[in-house]
């Protein structure tokens, strides 16, 4: 497969700083410069944070040669709708920054919990759903298992190359980086 880069130009077509993208990563704007101009990229979980953000398929990010008109019209919709929620808001605050305080007060415990009494109500309503859209849940839970699949081939990897060669994770890394780039961060993870 060959390796594509738009992250730059998804976040330019929305309309996002990269200070912006930065809150909704969980990262700090350097690296989200480095994602942008390849020097690295960005790990399965942050590009699905990315893509509920954008409101795209996190394929988008690294996977396609370019942004279709019908992604960009996502895009775009994606950040008319932000604006227009901005502006009834009496908080005044941005997408990027409820994106960010929500993924900080749900833990991945509450998620998986969320996720499978979700599960268990599409399941006990399935004799009701029509046989397309059946077909298409089913689809999505399929698509979603293998980027799970993924995560956790890479956590597995991680984890035993630090246990059998004692190799810092990319959690571990990303931690001294932090506290390297803003020592006033301390030991708070990514």
């Amino acid at each position: 497969m060959e390796n594509y880069n738009n992250m730059k130009k998804i976040r330019e077509i929305y309309g996002a700083t990269q200070d912006e993208i930065a809150q909704v990563a969980g990262v700090n704007r350097s690296t989200v410069s480095q994602w942008e101009t390849g020097a690295s990229r960005a790990t399965n979980s942050k590009l699905e944070k990315l893509s509920i953000f954008y409101g795209i398929g996190p394929e988008c990010f690294y996977e396609i040669p370019d942004i279709n008109d019908v992604r960009r019209d996502m895009l775009i919709s994606s950040a008319k709708r932000d604006k227009e929620l901005k502006e009834a808001s009496e908080q005044k605050r941005s997408k990027a920054e409820e994106f960010a305080k929500m993924l900080e007060t749900v833990s991945f415990n509450e998620a998986r919990s969320r996720f499978m009494f979700s599960m268990k109500i599409l399941l006990a309503t399935a004799d009701h759903g029509e046989l397309d859209a059946l077909k298409m849940a089913y689809d999505i839970n399929q698509k979603m298992a293998r980027r799970l699949q993924a995560i956790i081939k890479i956590r597995e990897e991680e984890e035993k190359a630090k246990k059998e060669n004692n190799e810092d994770t990319l959690f571990d890394l990303l931690d001294s980086f932090n506290v390297f780039v803003n020592p006033k961060l301390g030991q708070k993870a990514i």
